[in-house]
């Protein structure tokens, strides 16, 4: 209960106290009266009762003005000093008490405010030994960021969840897309999941191989995998293991390229070659000697292995490889492949993920076309080559569906043919009839007789005296356990935005010309990951609004609709907790536009707003200009949707302390808390 309530419960708890000790009183002494007495007394009431009103109404103007002043010059004064103080305290040093009240008061506000100047320069003392010690630390951070960014590897670093805590320019680079409206954008920030960008199961297949190694005793470890992205392109992936000084597992590092123009090559002269073969063919005499065109055909897989041999494979052992074959195809397509000769110590040249699909999607297309569920799959070798031969019993395949299969684009990768490719594989069918086959054959290169090759492979990072690249305790970052509301705030991750808009009310028409958002990872604004996009509303703008935020309908008419902005930012929020100022108005815009854009927000929202009017409940005023001066928060850029994006989520840091001290740790807390703002009424 707060003081100006437990105030006013004792004024009327003693009002009524004193009204019931007066009606005892004047009964008891009305009923030791003689008749003669009261009746006299009735008449003295009767003629005077215009004076005996004014009397009573005297009495209570005077008791309701002595507790006035007692209220405004006590209990008020000492209300906004706890509360000042503890903005001082927790989030702006510079923030003095301004009081009206008694001489003591008054006298104790500016007592506290020496100790306000006293600890603000002591915080400024320590800033100051804090930034000298940091001076040399942070030359060796700008260096190392100087290397990052000239790589030429994309450099992501991910702790075990799949969070990025680092990447660097050419990273970025590699995700960028055209979204269509002139502007390159994907949404690779820190602390954000790396499976938006690349699909968890090549990830999660890496990390399966790379725990495999470190099980052994092979000193080097690592594991590839090419994938397309977003942005259309295909990359190659070197994930690499991070580990703590104890040797567990705290993250892993993507080393990427880009091995689009690489294929493009590859496939430029592949298909030179085969357009070259096929007219040699056409213009040799048909009693043409053999060996022409069989030493033609030996240039032109040697041409094709030569493109491949940079892109990333891993020697595969088949004592691990064959039984996973087994294992996906039975349990996923309940198929039976039985192994014929396996040579489990021996080993083939592949990227493990695409050979593993590969495979696993022949048999499910072979089943599919010969409606055999039982296949054999036997194995040979020599030095250079490794054979894998397929056969069944029942219907052959007819040899259109073999070509037809070599055109399918497998899950997340390029279509099979181009997947065998990359592994350097063939598969040539055995005919039964010049119509159909009775059998795959499947060659790949054998693998060397060492474990690992040095030179595509290297050994984990071990993270025990790391630098810290950023401020953030990175690699101890875990993943909200169980419910987000019972996560503490200060670990939560926050999308802070706002919009600008065409008018105030978004049930009779007005648009969101603008949306503006930042996020906020460990408890700092991440600048460099921010949404800003205009809005074509499709209506005029009123010269009333353009006056607030300065936008006309020329600058936003060429520009996307909120059917294509809003799933955007849908996006780049993700699963995180919303955060804004007035937030009920935005929502409420965005609200009105479920079925156009079928985009619905159901994450978690605080509001600046509410927050603000829970924890300050002395102030009248709190507008984002009122909150931001109490808070010492310099706004920037005001009315425009990332300007108020970025101050409220200064301000929303400097409240996150305040809410602590106040028993307010979870975002279950402060949800809660929220709602019994008197704000929280509001409704759009």
């Amino acid at each position: 209960m707060t003081q100006t309530n437990r105030f006013w419960k004792f004024v009327l708890s003693s009002a009524a106290g004193i009204i019931v000790i007066e009606a005892v009183l004047l009964g008891v002494i009305w009923l030791r009266l003689s008749p003669s007495h009261k009746s006299t007394l009735l008449e003295i009431c009767q003629d005077n009762i215009y004076i005996l009103l004014g009397l009573a109404f005297v009495v209570i103007g005077a008791l309701w003005m002595v507790f006035d002043i007692t209220y405004n010059r006590y209990i008020l004064p000492l209300k906004r000093i706890s509360a000042e103080a503890g903005v001082i305290y927790d989030s702006n040093p510079s923030h003095r008490i301004k009081v009206k009240g008694s001489r003591d008061i008054i006298r104790m506000a500016g007592i506290i405010n020496d100790f306000a100047d006293m600890f603000e320069n002591l915080n400024k003392t320590i800033t100051q030994q804090i930034l000298s010690a940091r001076k040399e630390t942070e030359k060796e951070r700008n260096l190392l960021a100087a290397i990052m960014g000239e790589l030429p590897q994309g450099i992501i670093i991910c702790n075990k969840n799949g969070r990025i805590i680092l990447f660097n320019t050419l990273a970025k680079n590699l995700f960028a897309q055209d979204n269509g409206h002139g502007k390159a954008e994907t949404f690779l920030g820190l602390g954000r999941s790396v499976f938006h960008l690349i699909d968890r199961s090549f990830i999660s297949h890496a990390l399966e191989e790379i725990f495999e190694q470190l099980n052994s005793p092979e000193s080097c470890v690592g594991s590839f995998f090419i994938t397309p992205i977003l942005s259309g392109k295909l990359i190659s992936a070197n994930t690499i293991p991070v580990l703590d000084k104890d040797k567990e597992f705290t993250g892993f590092i993507l080393v990427l390229e880009d091995a689009s123009e690489q294929i493009k090559k590859y496939q430029i002269v592949d298909r030179q070659l085969t357009e070259f073969y096929t007219l040699l063919e056409a213009t040799l005499p048909a009693d043409a000697p053999s060996p022409v065109k069989d030493e033609f055909k030996l240039l032109g897989t040697r041409i094709r292995e030569s493109f491949f041999s940079t892109l990333p494979s891993t020697p595969i052992t088949l004592a691990t490889f064959l039984p996973s074959i087994q294992k996906k195809t039975a349990y996923f397509e309940n198929i039976r492949v039985n192994m014929v000769n396996p040579f489990p110590d021996t080993r083939f040249l592949a990227d493990t993920y695409s050979m593993t699909q590969a495979i696993v999607f022949i048999f499910r297309q072979m089943a599919s076309y010969t409606g055999s569920d039982e296949f054999d799959l036997t194995v040979s070798h020599n030095e250079t080559m490794i054979t894998f031969t397929i056969s069944w019993t029942g219907d052959p395949c007819p040899n259109h569906r073999i070509q037809t299969m070599l055109r399918t684009q497998l899950n997340g990768l390029p279509s099979l043919g181009y997947v065998l490719k990359f592994n350097n594989t063939r598969l040539i069918p055995v005919e039964t009839t010049p119509e159909s086959c009775s059998g795959l054959i499947l060659t790949s290169r054998a693998g060397p007789h060492t474990p690992r090759s040095r030179s595509r492979q290297a050994a984990p990072v071990v993270s025990d005296a790391r630098p810290e690249f950023y401020d953030f305790n990175l690699f101890r970052t875990e993943e909200a356990a169980g419910n987000i509301l019972d996560t503490p705030i200060k670990q939560l991750t926050y999308t802070v935005f706002d919009t600008e808009t065409t008018g105030l009310s978004p049930e009779e028409g007005d648009e969101v010309i603008a949306i503006g958002a930042v996020r906020i990872v460990n408890q700092r604004i991440v600048f460099q990951d921010f949404f800003e996009e205009l809005v074509n509303p499709k209506r005029d703008i009123p010269l009333e609004s353009y006056k607030i935020h300065g936008i006309n309908y020329e600058m936003v008419k060429e520009k996307p609709g909120i059917e294509t902005i809003l799933p955007q930012f849908a996006k780049f929020a993700g699963d995180t907790v919303l955060v804004g100022h007035n937030l009920a108005f935005d929502l409420k815009m965005f609200k009105v536009k479920e079925k156009a854009t079928h985009v619905s927000f159901a994450n978690p929202v605080l509001d600046t707003l509410l927050l603000s009017a829970l924890l300050h409940p002395v102030h009248q005023q709190h507008d984002m200009e009122s909150i931001a001066k109490r808070l010492g928060v310099d706004i920037l850029g005001r009315h425009s949707a990332l300007g108020d994006a970025i101050a409220t989520a200064e301000i929303f840091l400097k409240l996150l302390p305040i809410l602590n001290s106040n028993g307010i740790l979870t975002l279950k807390d402060a949800i809660a808390a929220s709602r019994k703002s008197y704000y929280a009424r509001l409704k759009y």
